[in-house]
């Protein structure tokens, strides 16, 4: 017995130890990687720029609307923004690979933008150029150019610096950055997710804020002001900041000539330097307030205002563009003559496409938000979002079962099918799931064949069903699909085509005599990692199409043999939706919506 308890008594004194050590160990690693992000990095990496090349092919791009930036060159007021980037003479980002620009500032008198999802580009003699780096693609976030002409880059990979005509680019600091400010002494304030740091050559600094998130600094007679979720705080660029007094409603802020304006509501509010604050009321409400050139700019659901000598002139109207709000298209159909969109991130809208700006209406109710799919049926229009199923007649929307979040729906010979998370409703009543057969229960894509069964994808595998009941279902376990994530399902020329997240595509092939039988698959090796989104494979233009989540648009070979990628200009490469149209094709993507034509030049067959 003593023996044993002293065994028993070394082994946890052991493991006593390699829990102290194996502790100590993650606490010195944690301190050392939080070190290494918020310390000064002082390492460079080589840079180059890259011509961009103009497509061959012209796309209409819609985005959202919204004004980011503005640049005022002795030649042209340029915006920029969820749109893309404007002249008063047309859009100059056709080239750029995505639609929304993150900001945009001159460097040395030339436009210089960073786009949202990722690369900064110079424009110059009316090119753009590239600039890439050793640190990768970079998310930068604001541009600051320095009295020397030196570049500042803020960006959510950290704080980074290049001179013009380098070959180099140095970081500065790994801290993520939103919002950058020069003081006249040539200080750097730079804010982001993890709070404002005050940067002096080499040497950072942690400053105190209210809130550490900081979404604008600036910085005017020797006071610094930034903009959290708690509003606004100022205070000596050397002491602590304190919150502004009326400015808890702030939304964005602005500097002009010493003087601190901010939007709140729609509204203007002007502080004096004592803080105190006068309201005034833009032509249509304010979205964002902007200090250029020593003018005050104002985007609105209207357009970009400028303000001179007190009164309000409109600089740039808003272009044809999706209702205000999110660009993050869910789900397309036509609803009559008006086309109907689903918002990732909102809710349902029609516009007019014969309309100039698409007199867009927003379809009222809580019924429909996070749209994953829509269907015309019957002269109604069915809606699949994440607040469930919904049936849109005239202006009404009415809600179907209460079933939880719905993701597809599908045509049958009785009426409607809604795949929810939990299984898929038919339109007889029958609710089937994994417990009935499916393998799985939530139900992302469907389709009906034609005298046949109703197919439904899932993240676990294919199943069939006929009638009311579960004829067969394929799971990871069988190996017969290259990814059973699917996403997505279509009927082309007979078979069925299945677009998997992470597999690419595959294709059924059944027997005449057993059609609603297992059939074979047949896997096409280059679509072999594709993404396919959801809902995002179609036939169109005498061909099929798919729609990617980060590889862009592709289509199959006129021979059937393979899927080869559509060289098309779209608002972003993560395409969430597409429609066919008479005149060619919607495509939605995360960033907007574009309509391309089914024939694509130098597309080969």
């Amino acid at each position: 017995m003593a023996w044993t308890m002293t065994r028993r008594a070394g082994v946890f004194t052991a493991l006593g130890v390699l829990l102290v050590v194996g502790a100590g160990l993650f606490l010195r690693l944690r301190h050392q990687v939080r070190a290494a992000l918020e310390a000064p990095v002082g390492r460079t990496a080589p840079l180059q720029f890259v011509p961009v090349m103009e497509p061959t092919v012209k796309v209409v791009r819609w985005g959202s609307g919204e004004v980011r930036s503005v640049v005022v060159t002795p030649d042209a007021l340029l915006t920029a923004g969820g749109s893309g980037i404007w002249d008063g003479r047309g859009n100059l980002s056709t080239a750029l690979p995505t639609l929304r620009v993150a900001t945009m500032t001159l460097w040395r008198g030339q436009p210089i933008a960073a786009l949202e999802a990722g690369g900064v580009f110079l424009r110059r003699s009316g090119e753009w150029e590239e600039l890439r780096s050793g640190f990768g693609e970079l998310h930068v976030r604001a541009l600051v150019e320095t009295p020397g002409g030196e570049l500042i880059l803020g960006a959510r990979e950290g704080l980074f610096k290049t001179a013009w005509g380098a070959t180099t680019m140095a970081k500065l600091d790994g801290a993520a950055v939103q919002a950058l400010a020069l003081a006249p002494s040539g200080l750097l304030f730079a804010g982001g997710e993890n709070g404002l740091r005050r940067v002096e050559g080499t040497k950072v600094e942690v400053m105190p804020t209210p809130d550490p998130w900081i979404s604008w600094v600036g910085v005017a007679e020797g006071q610094l002001t930034v903009l959290t979720p708690l509003g606004l705080a100022r205070g000596p660029l050397e002491g602590a900041l304190t919150p502004l007094s009326g400015g808890a409603e702030a939304d964005s802020a602005a500097l002009l000539d010493g003087k601190l304006v901010a939007t709140a509501g729609g509204h203007l509010l002007t502080f004096d330097a004592s803080g105190r604050a006068t309201e005034s009321v833009p032509p249509s409400p304010a979205r964002r307030v902007l200090a250029v050139a020593g003018s005050l700019f104002v985007d609105t659901d209207a357009g970009l205002y400028r303000r001179v000598d007190g009164s309000w002139n409109l600089v740039r109207p808003r272009p044809a563009a999706l209702p205000p709000g999110s660009s993050h298209v869910g789900a397309l159909a036509m609803d009559g003559t008006k086309l109907a969109v689903g918002f990732f991130d909102g809710g349902l809208a029609l516009g007019d496409p014969a309309a100039s700006n698409w007199a867009w209406r927003g379809v009222p109710g809580a019924s429909a938000w996070g749209v994953n799919a829509l269907l015309r049926s019957g002269g109604s229009l069915f809606v699949a979002s994440l607040r469930g199923a919904a049936r849109l007649d005239g202006p009404k929307l009415t809600p179907l079962r209460d079933a939880g979040a719905a993701f597809s729906l599908a045509e049958t010979p009785g009426g409607v099918a809604v795949g929810y998370g939990q299984g898929v409703a038919l339109p007889e009543g029958h609710f089937l799931s994994a417990f009935h057969g499916l393998p799985g229960n939530q139900a992302l894509a469907m389709v009906q064949e034609p005298d046949g069964p109703l197919f439904i994808g899932t993240p676990t595998g294919l199943g069939a069903i006929q009638g009311s009941k579960v004829l067969w279902r394929v799971t990871a376990g069988d190996g017969k699909l290259p990814n059973p994530w699917v996403n997505a399902l279509v009927f082309y020329h007979g078979s069925l085509f299945i677009g998997t997240y992470g597999g690419g595509i595959a294709r059924r092939d059944a027997a005449p005599t057993d059609r609603a039988g297992i059939g074979g698959f047949t896997p096409f090796p280059e679509t072999e990692g594709l993404k396919v989104s959801a809902g995002c494979l179609v036939t169109a233009g005498g061909t099929l199409l798919v729609g990617t989540d980060g590889q862009g648009l592709y289509r199959l070979s006129a021979d059937g043999s393979r899927f080869v990628p559509v060289n098309a200009p779209l608002p972003s490469r993560h395409i969430t939706a597409i429609l066919p149209v008479q005149d060619g094709l919607l495509v939605g993507t995360d960033e907007g919506l574009a309509r391309i034509p089914f024939s694509i030049p130098g597309e080969g067959d």
